[in-house]
Formats: structure tokens, sequence, C-alpha cells
């Protein structure tokens, strides 16, 4: 390990995240002394997702990022996130076709609005996931440990850098937009 810094006073901190947190091992829970909900995106938080999830891509103008969120009540950034992978797979279906019909296309057409209608349709959201982490976090006793009063300020704070950190971590993972 050449690349551990080692310090007199370090202190490390385990972070994990999961959709899927009912289907978590008790021994796991018992060794994570505390849990934070972070909760589903609002609308305007499902609007930004949406923006920087097809940030660079090929989508028609005038996409109305906002009805789409809309349609998307209680989806999570997961959840907005396979819903843009499998609209991405219409344009290539028709290109696909258009081929098959001996039609010649050098490239897809953009992702449409009503692509991503489609697949909300016919999609489920993981709001069953979220409520079944309310119900574990209150119902496990391992799960979250007794935090005095004046720990709540400090967890907040935690949370909102760590949430900063992720977002961070997010945008830098998408490709720069290329412009003409």
């Amino acid at each position: 390990m050449t690349d551990v810094v080692y310090a007199e006073n370090a202190r490390v901190m385990v972070l994990a995240a999961t959709n899927r947190p009912s289907e978590l091992d008790e021994a796991i829970l018992r060794r994570l002394p505390q849990a934070f909900e972070i909760g589903i995106p609002d609308h305007r938080e499902r609007v930004e997702i949406l923006r920087v999830i097809l940030k660079g891509e090929k989508v028609e103008d005038g996409i109305d990022y906002f009805h789409i969120a809309g349609l998307c009540d209680g989806y999570t950034g997961s959840d907005l996130l396979e819903l843009c992978k499998k609209a991405a797979y219409f344009p290539i279906r028709d290109l696909l076709d258009d081929e098959k019909n001996g039609k010649s296309s050098l490239e897809p057409r953009p992702l449409l609005q009503a692509d991503l209608e489609t697949v909300i349709a016919t999609s489920k959201k993981t709001k069953v996931a979220a409520g079944e982490y309310t119900s574990l976090s209150s119902q496990t006793s391992g799960w979250s440990r007794h935090c005095e009063a004046e720990d709540y300020p400090v967890q907040a704070a935690i949370i909102s850098e760590v949430s900063k950190l992720v977002v961070s971590q997010i945008l830098n993972l998408q490709p720069d937009a290329q412009e003409p």
C-alpha cells in the first residue's frame, strides 16, 4: 500500500449507500452505527438530475424537462438514470429498423420527449424500496445508535458535505457537451 498516508490522529469513516436497504444482512447493519435517509428528489431536483444525465447527449430541441420530471414523481436518481438508458434504445432501434428496410442513416436520431414518456408509462419506481428503508430503520435497533441532541447539527453538516461531494463527483463523471 504505497498510496496510504499514515497520520498519528487519523480517523477512518466508512460511508455506504444502497437503494435496497431491505436486502442488507444484519451483520452489516450492526457494523454501521448510523443511518441517514437521503430521500426521494423533489420536482426541481428531478429536473436537474435529468439535465445532468442528458448533458452532452443528442436530444431533441425543446425537450420539456419540467414535464418529464413531473411524470417521474417518486423516482430516485437511479430510476431517472435507468429511464434515460431505456429511452436511449429507441433511436438505436429506429436506426436498425431503417437499415433493415433499406434506408441508409449515418447516425441515430435525437432522443425524443416521446421516448422518455413511453418508458415512463412502462417503468416502475423504487418508492417501494424507500418505504421499506423507512420501516427497516425504525424497526432495527442495531441500525441507529442513541445520539445526543448536540450531535444532530454535526450530523446534518456531515450529510450536507457528503451530499455535495457525491453530486460533484456525478457532475465530474458526465462528459462535457461538445458545442458545434
